[in-house]
């Protein structure tokens, strides 16, 4: 439960229906598995990468089997992209972990895998975050599944919600990747447009 709150205890993504959260997220962590592309576009921008023979996971918040692990509160279908197969740019409108809701929306071009630039105060904090090395490298696409939880400026929240993606940078490999980085770090989108292999996918129930 990083950066949990009292608050996030009580209300949002905590209070969701659990069924609800099982059947959104395995409908979409299904559709990663069966795609071998992805295309993201918000407002004008482009982002394209590959998932080719990367396995979905799903977070649901749910463990019924001793030594089962993850997070609370949860609700995102999430894989690893091929490591060197993105570019484009993305427009960052939601939150980014560690630095909070986004004011203004900030630009990321991305290429041949590796965050290039990202625009505004908030785009050179997240660049100092990274740092030079692996940090820059994209890391994960996740797609948020839980219809109760909000953009409230900490991503253990934000990344969750429904009708969002959200794309990170840095280490992937205890989830199908091949990054070692020592920082993971996610940038939340609202209200994406989304395609696998070129075919749109509705972000609705």
């Amino acid at each position: 439960m990083p950066g949990i709150t009292e608050e996030m205890l009580e209300e949002g993504a905590i209070t969701a229906n659990p069924t609800e959260i099982v059947v959104l997220t395995e409908k979409y962590t299904s559709k990663l598995n069966a795609a071998s592309t992805v295309k993201v576009e918000k407002a004008g921008y482009s982002l394209n990468f590959s998932i080719e023979q990367r396995q979905g996971i799903s977070s649901t918040g749910i463990f019924r089997n001793k030594g089962d692990s993850g997070n609370i509160p949860s609700g995102e279908s999430y894989i690893a992209p091929v490591e060197d197969s993105a570019n484009g740019q993305l427009l960052v409108d939601g939150s980014i972990a560690g630095l909070g809701k986004v004011k203004e929306p900030i630009l990321l071009t991305i290429k041949q895998g590796r965050l290039m630039e990202a625009t505004g105060e908030l785009g050179k904090k997240l660049l100092e975050m990274l740092g030079e090395g692996n940090g820059r490298t994209i890391a994960e696409f996740g797609i948020g599944t839980n219809p109760a939880a909000r953009i409230t400026g900490i991503v253990l929240e934000d990344e969750k919600v429904f009708s969002t993606i959200h794309i990170a940078f840095g280490s992937n490999k205890p989830f199908g990747g091949v990054t070692e980085a020592g920082v993971h770090i996610d940038c939340v989108v609202t209200e994406p447009i989304v395609f696998l292999d070129g075919k749109r996918i509705e972000l609705v129930k």
